[in-house]
């Protein structure tokens, strides 16, 4: 055999046997590793703490003008100069603890979830 045939067979025996390997251990494959995203949402039994809360209190909540709600998405910041209300601690104690770094607030006539990016984690209508 030639040496450049002798060559390239090794280099493609090497592959087919190292790619194998590094698939079976993720964590001694070379490149950057993945980080796991948490996903952060409200449940339906947290959706009604709320309904039930501002339906007696009704006044406090206000209707979002329809180009502002509609600029309102998960996985976006929230708007410039947007209020956001903190929500009271009546609620607050009703509901699941959440992860580090996540932020309940009353924006309009909608909950949202913040992460500490200021993204919107999940958002409802009550």
């Amino acid at each position: 055999m030639q040496k450049a045939t002798k060559l390239s067979l090794a280099i493609a025996l090497f592959a087919a046997f190292a790619a194998p390997a590094a698939a079976q251990h993720p964590e001694k494959a070379k490149g950057p590793k993945k980080k796991v995203a948490v996903v952060t949402v409200f449940r339906e039994p947290d959706r009604g703490v709320f309904r039930e809360y501002y339906r007696v209190h009704r006044t406090e909540v206000r209707a979002l003008p329809p180009g502002i709600a509609k600029q309102l998405a998960r996985g976006r910041p929230l708007p410039p100069g947007l209020v956001r209300a903190p929500v009271p601690e009546v609620i607050l104690v009703r509901l699941p603890p959440r992860p580090p770094g996540y932020e309940v607030f009353l924006v309009g006539d909608r909950v949202v979830m913040l992460d500490r990016r200021g993204l919107v984690a999940d958002l409802f209508i009550f």
